[in-house]
């Protein structure tokens, strides 16, 4: 199966909030491969990064988790948190209001894929 865009997880600590969040998985980000190169979309406290990068090694800093996602159609949803797990629903087509943190978009993620791969009854791997 091909991936649209990637949802990368990673353990950003910059906040005085980190410390509620999954040890591991405190921000996320969305990465969209475009011919030679990538499109990253990444909502962070003080702004929103729009940029484009020609290598993955460029972006990615270990560690990190990496989440292919089948890019589904937008919704006007109202209730968006300007939070980098709210854009990242937003880009992904994502319409679960009861996810919040990034690793609860993790987690949503991880069940989706584990739900394709029953079905095509392919391996069972995490994102």
């Amino acid at each position: 199966m091909s991936f649209d865009v990637y949802v990368v997880f990673t353990n950003d600590d910059g906040n005085w909030w980190s410390r509620f969040l999954h040890k591991e998985i405190k921000h996320c980000f969305v990465i969209k491969p475009d011919q030679s190169h990538y499109i990253v979309y990444s909502k962070t406290t003080e702004k929103f990064d729009l940029f484009t990068s020609w290598s993955k090694d460029d972006i990615l800093d270990e560690p990190f988790i990496m989440c292919g996602y089948k890019q589904k159609g937008t919704h006007n949803n109202l209730l968006m948190l300007n939070t980098c797990v709210g854009h990242a629903k937003q880009l992904l087509g994502i319409n679960n209001m009861f996810i919040l943190t990034p690793y609860q978009l993790y987690k949503h993620l991880s069940k989706q894929k584990r739900q394709e791969d029953e079905k095509t009854k392919g391996s069972k791997a995490n994102c």
